[in-house]
């Protein structure tokens, strides 16, 4: 991504390019792609609790460490190669729920959000987080359609920010995080 990438994303969300990066270090360590047996493939988390949900909780018995009732950390992929085989299963029993219950991107937004952010289908959503420019996408529609979290980002409340984008849980972790990455970009 360039940074008149960036910059286009600042001016649609008013905020400046620092906040836009911040984020995006913060969610992805600043990776729009990784590489995955040799193909480049968006950053991406299967909650397993929110492929439970979706699924009705079908599956929480036959396939336990990506389908469950409750978040459990445990579970989570430990690597890239196993997030991506993680999705891969989960998408094998229910292709529409793996997509929805997975985080995508350089700014992980999971992909429950696709109607609100404007995508007829998961797919659709799915397919955007393929590219660094859909990525940069997702972010905006996301923000924009947030408009709590635009508030926060545009008066860089990394606490409110991070309550809102990450859950009320993980406020002390991502606030901090942010806020130190935003210093690192504003430079």
């Amino acid at each position: 991504m360039t940074e008149a990438d960036y910059q286009a994303a600042a001016e649609k969300l008013g905020v400046d390019v620092a906040a836009v990066r911040a984020v995006a270090e913060v969610e992805a360590s600043g990776q729009t792609m990784w590489s995955i047996a040799g193909h480049p493939r968006p950053p991406i988390r299967l909650e397993a609790h929110w492929f439970g949900k979706l699924t009705g909780y079908r599956f929480n018995e036959s396939h336990p460490h990506i389908s469950r009732q409750q978040w459990t950390p445990s579970v989570a992929a430990k690597t890239r190669l196993e997030a991506w085989a993680q999705f891969d299963e989960a998408s094998a029993l229910d292709e529409r729920a793996a997509i929805q219950a997975t985080s995508w991107g350089l700014f992980q937004i999971m992909g429950f959000h696709y109607q609100a952010l404007g995508f007829p289908t998961p797919h659709e959503f799915k397919a955007a987080a393929f590219t660094e420019a859909g990525q940069l996408d997702l972010f905006v529609r996301f923000i924009i359609a947030n408009r709590p979290l635009q508030d926060a980002l545009q008066r860089k409340d990394w606490h409110a920010f991070a309550a809102g984008y990450n859950g009320p849980g993980a406020v002390g972790v991502y606030g901090p995080k942010i806020a130190n990455a935003y210093e690192r970009h504003a430079r």
